[in-house]
């Protein structure tokens, strides 16, 4: 599924960057290299980024900078500090530097592809991603200020770094394959002016980008030779694991789980602050030493990976592969019929049928 942060401001992004999004220790099964992330968008093509992603770079889009020149994209707001009710000196907000919009494929999928070792399965997740990815560019739209209203430009430039492990719960890390991508607050109009964005337009489409992400994700592994079944939450999930290892696999979530429970708050809003609250420090091991861990558990439960990959591959040998071409109006309406079968609300069916008329007429 895909979830987007609140906005973060430049010395946020920065940070993150150094500690969260390129650390080695985020990347357990390729630890011996940095996370170099890789640049996403219409806007990268057009400023010459591709490939990996320099700090500098992400430092200057995070500032609102061009990221080759510096030539300032985005203006800031002036805002000086000022005195409050109690007294106090208040500091002026940072500049948005963008939203984390972070992919989190399902926990089968990340115990196929990583504990399993079956590499074609990351491969689906990264490719799954970049078509959601794609299908939310288009809903792009720049703040203009004033009584204007935002204005549709179909255009962003975001940073992708890919993890497998979640946040570790009493020194343990969880496979978990996710992907965070930092959409910058930038955007191009038609005349080449660069503005703001504005992110409600990102927000309003991410029901869609996750139908869109879990669709396409269900497609590749089908030509995998995997089997598919809904999950709890509706999100695809590959058959042959029991509930039980999939808990068992999955410490983070139970975690933040108990502490919205115990706090008496639900929704997006509060599971992000329990996910803040509840966060343990990471700690660096050895690649060996957390695959031992993983499949030490996966041990205990049967060594169930192993055997839904081998059976997927016998699976295949008999299997002609769908390669044919998917254009962004199929794509879109194959996100839609997913939705549908995963039994959101009426409400939200209309608006995601509405986002693909849109899609259509584009």
């Amino acid at each position: 599924m895909l979830t987007i942060s609140k906005s973060l401001s430049a010395s946020q992004a920065q940070t993150y960057h150094a500690k969260e999004f390129t650390s080695a220790e985020q990347n357990y099964w390729k630890q011996d290299e940095r996370v170099l992330g890789e640049w996403h968008g219409k806007l990268a093509d057009k400023f010459g980024l591709s490939g990996g992603v320099d700090e500098e770079h992400f430092a200057r889009l995070a500032d609102g900078q061009h990221p080759i020149t510096g030539e300032r994209l985005v203006r800031h707001r002036i805002v000086h500090e000022y005195e409050g009710a109690d007294g106090r000196a208040v500091a002026p907000v940072e500049h948005r530097a963008g939203w984390d919009a972070t992919f989190s494929a399902p926990k089968s999928v990340s115990l196929t592809a990583l504990v399993g070792g079956d590499g074609r399965v990351r491969d689906a997740h990264r490719q799954a991603v970049n078509i959601a990815l794609n299908e939310l560019e288009r809903y792009t739209q720049a703040r203009i200020g004033g009584n204007s209203p935002a204005e549709a430009t179909g255009r962003f430039i975001a940073a992708k770094f890919e993890h497998d492990t979640a946040r570790p719960v009493d020194g343990d890390a969880a496979p978990q394959l996710h992907t965070h991508t930092v959409i910058f607050n930038v955007t191009e109009r038609e005349n080449g002016q660069t503005r703001a964005l504005q992110e409600r337009g990102l927000f309003e489409s991410q029901q869609f980008a996750t139908a869109v992400y879990q669709s396409e994700l269900t497609y590749r592994l089908r030509n995998l030779g995997y089997e598919i079944e809904a999950g709890r939450s509706g999100a695809p999930e590959i058959k042959g694991f029991d509930q039980t290892y999939l808990d068992a696999s999955s410490p983070r979530s139970q975690q933040i789980r108990k502490h919205l429970e115990k706090s008496g708050f639900q929704g997006p809003e509060a599971a992000q602050i329990a996910a803040h609250s509840t966060r343990d420090r990471k700690e660096i091991h050895s690649p060996a030493e957390v695959m031992t861990a993983h499949r030490k558990i996966a041990a205990e439960f049967g060594n169930q990976a192993d055997k839904v990959v081998a059976e997927a591959r016998e699976r295949a040998q008999g299997h002609t592969p769908d390669l044919r071409r998917r254009d962004a109006s199929l794509i879109a309406q194959q996100a839609i019929t997913y939705a549908l079968q995963r039994r959101n609300s009426e409400r939200e069916h209309e608006r995601l049928v509405g986002l693909v008329c849109r899609s259509a007429m584009r």
